[in-house]
């Protein structure tokens, strides 16, 4: 069970001391009561996560707006979405700064996380945690219950969290009329349907495949679970996300603030959405197609997402590129100068590329162990039972000559198989599980 990749990768499990030490002495009391932040924590702001989740690093409210007679029909929302200010924290060319530009991301294994931060910045200080004054970077706008954008504007603030959810929670509470935030809930849930088909009109691909979770307890018990993408707190999360990265990277594009863009061609689906249903199989093909994002400091529009211009902003404990794309813009609102030169973002930038990439290899390189280590668990057990371990599984590839490539039905988990050549994508078929190799 030893992971050999990340000892080769020579990933750092832990901080320096001079690291935690400036971690640990760090004072965000003044920074709560400077002038030039909005006191925002009147607002019923809600962080919603994946249970155990420390780094809270983005929270939500929302407001109606009323214009003139209350009675009319005029009524928009103001939401907010209000980023932890972990840029205001770790400074600019610190040891927290450095060793944050070295790891370049918080790594999640299903057995342990290592995070970009010290725990005294990412799950306390730098957190938005439950019930305490926090510093962030709002991004308030107003917007129509069809998804208009009417104004908006970006501003450094304090918050409070007041409700830390789950999804599951955020999902339930959703569906029932008598839970706490089931307006609020609602209201988020409904206006993000809304953005989410004006960002499919303009040509932005919502795949939603569900996600495999694979965790290991500390006595070694491995638990696996399907994440439901097509959820409803799931989908609102990930499109206030979008509304947030796509709202800052105009605000970027209008200052002319250098900023690493990510842009992607929307690829020509008409014949993969005649060839396939919805499912696994018109996934498989959709993303054969697409090519892949590309950043630059010139803005450009992503075709993926049908939004005209696209930064990630959004996390800012768990990934440089988005501390420092934080930096600069909270830097400008503040003194009205760029921060960060168009060279020293493309240096960030194109570092995070090639580190982000190795760093999702391994990630998924130790989840496919841990999930085949978990099946053959299961396969033991049922040839103690004297039963067989089958699983039905849909064809998504039948090269001849070769293995197919097949995705679980009851996970969504990919795997080769040899098949006869009658067999044809999109099909159905029983595969048995004889071994596993780790």
């Amino acid at each position: 069970d030893e992971f050999l990749d990340l000892e080769r990768a020579s990933v750092p499990d832990e901080f320096s001391d001079d690291a935690l030490a400036e971690a640990s002495a760090i004072d965000i009391a003044p920074l709560l009561a400077s002038p030039g932040r909005r006191d925002l924590t009147h607002l019923n702001v809600f962080t919603i996560d994946d249970p155990g989740t420390e780094d809270r690093d983005d929270g939500l409210s929302i407001e109606m707006v009323h214009s003139g007679d209350e009675a009319a029909s005029d009524v928009s929302y103001r939401i907010g979405v209000h980023i932890a200010d972990a840029g205001s924290i770790v400074r600019q060319d610190t040891v927290l700064d450095r060793e944050a530009d070295l790891r370049m991301s918080s790594l999640y294994l299903p057995e342990r996380s290592i995070s970009m931060l010290p725990p005294a910045i990412a799950g306390d200080k730098g957190s938005l945690v439950p019930g305490q004054r926090r510093l962030g970077l709002s991004v308030v706008a107003r917007v129509t219950a069809d998804g208009d954008i009417l104004d908006w504007e970006v501003a450094p603030s304090v918050v409070t969290n007041r409700a830390a959810l789950t999804y599951q929670e955020v999902d339930a509470a959703i569906e029932d009329p008598q839970a706490d935030l089931h307006e609020e809930l609602s209201a988020l849930a409904a206006i993000s349907r809304a953005l989410r088909g004006k960002r499919e009109s303009a040509g932005a691909l919502n795949l939603d495949r569900d996600e495999l979770s694979v965790k290991v307890a500390a006595s070694g018990d491995i638990s696996v679970e399907v994440l439901r993408r097509s959820g409803a707190a799931r989908t609102m999360v990930a499109e206030y996300m979008i509304l947030c990265n796509t709202l800052l990277a105009e605000f970027c594009k209008q200052h002319e603030l250098p900023a690493p863009y990510r842009s992607q061609k929307a690829p020509d689906l008409d014949d993969v959405i005649t060839r396939a249903p919805e499912g696994p199989l018109r996934w498989y093909l959709t993303v054969r197609k697409m090519s892949p994002a590309s950043i630059s400091t010139v803005a450009s529009t992503h075709g993926g997402l049908g939004v005209p211009a696209y930064i990630q902003a959004s996390s800012p404990l768990r990934r440089y590129p988005d501390l420092v794309v934080q930096r600069q813009v909270s830097h400008f609102v503040e003194t009205g100068q760029q921060l960060y030169s168009k060279e020293a973002i493309a240096s960030v930038a194109q570092r995070a590329e090639v580190q982000l990439r190795e760093i999702g290899r391994l990630e998924e390189e130790r989840k496919k162990y841990w999930f085949l280590k978990y099946l053959d668990q299961k396969r033991q057990r049922s040839q103690d039972a004297d039963s067989e371990s089958l699983y039905d599984a849909i064809v998504l590839d039948a090269p001849p000559n070769r293995a197919g490539v097949l995705e679980l039905v009851q996970y969504p988990f990919r795997v080769r198989a040899a098949f006869p050549s009658t067999v044809s994508p999109g099909e159905t078929v029983c595969l048995k599980l004889h071994g596993v190799d780790l």
